[in-house]
């Protein structure tokens, strides 16, 4: 220190160390404010402690459903594995919202069924699933699982093949003139849906026998619901809504034989003409009234409802009674699909052109020597019918040459004519060649044979 310069005095160092102290305090200020803590400027006052997690919001049972939950993923597959203990499941799909959202989501899956059925196809199904949330806890409980394919919105979009083309165009609509000119007969109601092919062809042939006999225009669903028992290779054993009748019957020659009209078209215009009375209708509820008491009606439409208590409700107990000797079933107009015949056609001509057939409609130890006493040793035999197994195939093929119909699944495969047609029909949605094509392919290549047998119980 210079002798000349003077000492700080007292003043001055406090100042100095205001100054300092100052600076440090508001240092601290803009750090505690940086870190977002709390300030207490009243050294009485006690710290407040403010509690940052979220807080739990009380379950509102009105509000969509998480369906991807993976609670309720796991309580949904536990749920589809007891409920089909008859089903190896291989994969479940994410559920997804239901309708309403609120209370359901949809699920799909794929399961073998676990039976000694000689085919165990993969089957492929979606349900809706009722789901409920306890208002306090929220948790799952799942209410019930719905019908086969009840889950659409879980349904995996199929792509269209490689230069697949869409499904034809419906017919155009008719002008107001046109379909007044006209003359319809409908069927509404019934119990025939979901029922064996042979009962639901007996109905459809009653139907057309009746519109032929009253001149009239019949309005025809043109999908039908195929039975279960068919179905059961590829769904699970459930019935199969919205099979296109195409599918298995030849619509071009039916049309040709009876005039009919799609359901959808005929409803639509019907209720832009019909309905306010500009054009007269006829409604029947009663099966016993034979249709020789509207021969001369000159109503627009005449429609026949059904019940549903069974088996009054059918259609085909219009062409009984009274009405037997005038409705005559027209078999005729019943031609299977071009595309099925095709297949037909191609077994056929890989086999001799004079090969033998035998049709089997039993079961036993004795099956062999039945089916080997009505044919020639040596010679090449179509086994067809829901007796054939590959046990029998091979025993049969120490005598014979034998062929049966799933040596030809290439015909109905991915990369088949068929395939690509139905599909086509179907716009673009791929088709399963299920059990009733199945049995109507099987059952025209044995009537090809040569020399036919048949082995019944």
């Amino acid at each position: 220190m210079e002798p000349g310069r003077p000492l700080p005095g007292r003043g001055s160092f406090l100042s100095s160390s205001v100054h300092a102290a100052a600076a440090l305090l508001l240092l601290l200020v803009l750090l505690v404010t940086l870190l977002g803590l709390p300030i207490s400027i009243s050294p009485r006052a006690a710290p407040t402690l403010i509690d940052q997690r979220p807080q739990e919001q009380a379950c509102n049972p009105a509000s969509p459903l998480d369906c991807a939950d993976p609670r309720l993923f796991h309580l949904m597959m536990r749920s589809v594995i007891e409920a089909f203990p008859a089903f190896h499941f291989s994969r479940f799909g994410r559920p997804v919202p239901g309708d309403p959202p609120s209370a359901s989501c949809d699920m799909a899956w794929r399961a073998r069924s676990d039976s000694d059925s000689p085919s165990k196809a993969t089957t492929k199904d979606y349900r809706r699933f009722a789901i409920a949330r306890d208002p306090r806890t929220c948790a799952y409980s799942v209410l019930s699982i719905g019908e086969y394919h009840s889950g659409p919105n879980a349904r995996k979009p199929r792509r269209a093949a490689k230069n697949a083309t869409i499904a034809p165009p419906p017919p155009p609509a008719l002008s107001r003139s046109q379909f007044a000119r006209g003359s319809y007969l409908a069927y509404v109601g019934g119990g025939d849906r979901c029922k064996p092919m042979p009962h639901y062809l007996r109905s459809l042939l009653c139907a057309l026998a009746e519109a032929r006999y009253l001149n009239r225009t019949l309005v025809l669903d043109l999908t039908l619901c195929l039975a279960a028992a068919y179905a059961a290779a590829g769904t699970g054993g459930m019935p199969e809504e919205g099979k296109r009748l195409a599918f298995y019957i030849d619509v071009d020659h039916l049309h040709s034989q009876v005039p009919i009209i799609e359901e959808d078209q005929f409803w639509a215009d019907w209720d832009r003409w019909g309905v306010q009375g500009q054009l007269p209708a006829r409604l029947v509820e009663d099966t016993r009234h034979p249709p020789i008491k509207f021969s001369k009606v000159r109503d627009t439409l005449i429609v026949r409802k059904f019940g549903d208590v069974e088996p009054g409700s059918y259609w085909y107990n219009v062409c009984e009674g009274e009405a037997k000797g005038v409705l005559r079933p027209m078999r005729q107009v019943i031609r299977w699909a071009p595309s099925l015949m095709n297949i037909v056609d191609d077994i056929v001509s890989r086999m001799q052109p004079d090969f033998d057939s035998v049709h089997i409609d039993a079961n036993g130890e004795d099956l062999r020597r039945k089916v080997e006493e009505g044919l020639d040793a040596g010679r090449q035999v179509y086994v067809a019918g829901e007796g054939v197994s590959s046990a029998l195939v091979e025993a049969l093929k120490a005598k014979l040459t034998v062929n049966h119909l799933d040596e030809f699944e290439d015909l109905w495969g991915t990369d088949s004519k068929w395939f690509l047609e139905m599909r086509r029909l179907n716009g673009g949605v791929p088709v399963e060649f299920d059990g009733y094509m199945r049995e109507v392919v099987d059952r025209e290549v044995f009537l090809r044979g040569k020399k036919k047998a048949e082995v019944l119980r």
